[in-house]
């Protein structure tokens, strides 16, 4: 009989000493501390489950399970945006919300699917009867959670999360998104398209959302492609366009590795440094080029703050140089998607800047502070001087 090596793994004893101490240091948590730092009132129903997800954070944290601790850590930081959100309605609304909130809870923990799906169906529900009904009046008697002004309170988003990660797009599909994609896309010379790139572009924002949380809309990565031109993200800093910008990557999964890169680092400074980028737009929205309340789109065209994931640092860097970039992927996102830039755009904003924080923290990057200010540095498609104005990052 041959000699196997004894293996030691975790004790009954020992996993009871570990859930133990847990449950300790999950009960001595000061929440008190965390809602003044949060800006947010714990209800005592809340607070239940943000004991629970602490627990389940350090027992994670004791077992090294670093992905145990980030689905707890996202489940804490979900129920701390629902409590935002939940804050905006009126009482009835409050307290539907809170049984369909604690429903998906219960419903996850026990891996109950159908009993999550529910939920979020009902609190859809919810959100589409708050559409219909004017709840401006009479609020001033309600208690509110948050010390945010109307001007950075979390806009209420009637559209669900997962609908930003679509049905994939099919080459040949029979939809007219899907039929002008492929349309425009044969007018590549090198860089031809398929359902296998198309599946790639997919399965990349999925894994995004699967690790952050967050979701990159595939249509706005087909965008972005359809108005470079060339059937390329055009990442590459070797092979240069003939405007000395960055060219087009033969490479597809590196092309797409470093789009997802860019894109998913601007979103993430759009959700830290947004609303001071969209207030110094609305006042500088007299100078030519300016335009609009400062979307995403205008976010990702300019020189602003984007979190480099790979290099742990924060800087600033554009899309493109053409000042008009943002626009035009804008109308083409719409075309695709069904004239849903708004909506998505208020799925962007109901994140809360603690979203970025976190990751940022867990990727050991500092948060700067940046200072928005007009330049006048716009040029056109041909890289010529327009004499426009865009709003740029200054740290």
């Amino acid at each position: 009989m041959k000699w196997k090596e004894p293996t030691f793994g975790a004790t009954p004893m020992l996993r009871a000493l570990t859930t133990a101490n847990a449950h300790r240091k999950a009960k001595a948590f000061d929440l008190a501390a965390e809602q003044k730092k949060q800006k947010l009132n714990y209800p005592d129903w809340a607070q239940t489950w943000l004991r629970k997800y602490k627990e389940d954070w350090y027992i994670a944290q004791a077992n090294g399970d670093e992905v145990g601790m980030r689905k707890a850590q996202k489940l804490a930081e979900g129920l701390r945006s629902k409590l935002r959100e939940m804050a905006t309605f009126p009482k009835w609304a409050q307290e539907e919300m809170k049984k369909e909130t604690v429903r998906w809870m219960t419903a996850e923990a026990s891996g109950d699917i159908r009993g999550k799906l529910a939920a979020e169906k009902a609190g859809r529900a919810i959100r589409e009867k708050l559409g219909l009904i004017d709840t401006t009046e009479n609020t001033s008697s309600e208690v509110s959670v948050t010390n945010e002004s109307k001007e950075t309170a979390k806009p209420n988003v009637k559209t669900p999360a997962g609908k930003w990660i679509p049905a994939e797009f099919q080459y040949n599909g029979s939809s007219e998104a899907e039929k002008t994609f492929k349309r425009r896309s044969l007018n590549f010379t090198k860089m031809k398209w398929n359902q296998e790139k198309l599946h790639g572009l997919w399965e990349a924002t999925k894994k995004i959302q699967e690790t952050y949380d967050i979701q990159i809309d595939p249509r706005f990565l087909l965008a972005i492609i359809i108005q470079e031109g060339t059937g390329s993200f055009n990442t590459s800093s070797t092979n240069r366009a003939a405007d000395g910008e960055h060219g087009a990557e033969t490479n597809y999964a590196r092309d797409l590795m470093k789009a997802n890169s860019l894109v998913f680092g601007k979103i993430l400074g759009y959700i830290y440094y947004g609303q001071e980028f969209r207030q110094a737009v609305v006042k500088n929205n007299k100078l030519s080029g300016i335009t609009g309340k400062g979307d995403v789109f205008q976010y990702c065209n300019w020189f602003t703050p984007i979190l480099r994931m790979k290099s742990k640092r924060v800087e600033c860097g554009i899309y493109a140089s053409d000042n008009r970039w943002g626009e035009n992927v804008r109308k083409i996102y719409n075309t695709f998607s069904g004239n849903e830039a708004s909506n998505y755009e208020q799925y962007l904003l109901s994140l809360d800047k603690s979203v970025t924080q976190k990751i940022a923290a867990s990727e050991g990057i500092k948060l700067p502070d940046f200072k928005f200010k007009p330049t006048q540095n716009g040029n056109d498609s041909r890289k010529n001087d327009t004499n426009e104005w865009s709003i740029v990052g200054e740290r």
